[in-house]
């Protein structure tokens, strides 16, 4: 009985390293695909459930800004 159990707990311990090491292979890898280059006030703007378009207005006011929020992929996303 023992070599059995021995190869069960050995079958268990490597299925256990491999599973952690895939999800930590899947937490850290870096996603470029789903990643969006979002300033961080208008990220935190839009999470807070403000409106794209008066987003876009206030910062059509602003010197040297040329893209719209609302055109971004969060822009089409209410939160509330």
């Amino acid at each position: 009985m023992a070599p059995l159990a021995l190869d069960a707990l050995t079958l268990v311990g490597a299925a256990c390293t491999i599973f952690v090491l895939v999800l930590a292979v899947a937490v850290l890898w870096p996603r470029k695909g789903t990643q969006h280059a979002l300033d961080h006030e208008i990220e935190a703007r839009l999470m807070l459930g403000e409106d794209p378009d008066e987003i876009d207005r206030d910062l059509a006011q602003r010197p040297g800004n040329t893209s719209p929020v609302a055109d971004s992929p969060l822009g089409d996303n209410p939160a509330g």
